[in-house]
């Protein structure tokens, strides 16, 4: 079984989810400053992203993978074949979800080993680093925390909103901006424009 065998089956299951337009779904989101990848993210009240593991894959990043994954992400699910499931079973949070994807009758079928918990481990800084510039330029703007702000580096940027924003204002302006971004590079972006399998 390959990742995209995987994926077909996750993004099924994520087409019954409600369509609105305060949804979207995006395969491949960097985060972390583009250090880690998302195989699949939900932006919408929360930001909830799911990693593929398949049999053909290694589990040899999975331990750096969780770290930044627990950076910025309120939910998380790991969705893997029967090969890993014990290792990866050992390895993720436990506020971390398991999907299990399996041959059932001939086709591929997810089953919910554990479900999906909050994360508490949320780190403002990395969460700021979902970020534009322009993005965090017009958010300073409606506090008129703007003044000097144009030719600031975006570390300094995302220093600056952690220093003047709590954690809940942050997460609530990111999932904003992500939400209302028109320009993503490629993927998914709402529940009906996942393809029937």
């Amino acid at each position: 079984m390959k990742a995209n065998d995987i994926l077909l089956v996750l993004q099924n299951e994520l087409k019954k989810s409600k369509d609105t337009s305060e949804t979207r779904i995006l395969k491949e989101l960097h985060f972390c400053n583009g250090e880690s990848i998302a195989d699949l993210a939900v932006i919408n009240g929360e930001l909830t992203a799911f990693e593929i593991k398949s049999d053909a894959d290694s589990l040899v990043r999975l331990p750096n993978q969780i770290k930044n994954y627990n950076k910025v992400f309120d939910y998380i699910t790991i969705v893997t074949g029967e090969t890993h499931l014990k290792k990866v079973s050992s390895l993720v949070p436990d506020f971390w979800g398991i999907w299990l994807i399996k041959i059932q009758d001939g086709i591929l079928v997810s089953e919910i080993v554990r479900k999906q918990n909050k994360n508490h481990e949320i780190n403002a800084f990395a969460l700021a680093q979902f970020l534009w510039k322009d993005e965090i330029l017009d958010l300073l703007k409606k506090r008129n925390l703007h003044k000097g702000m144009q030719a600031k580096r975006k570390w300094l940027l995302w220093k600056f909103l952690v220093e003047n924003f709590t954690l809940d204002e942050l997460s609530l302006e990111v999932k904003n901006y992500l939400i209302k971004r028109a320009n993503w590079k490629g993927g998914i972006t709402s529940p009906s424009d996942i393809p029937n399998i």
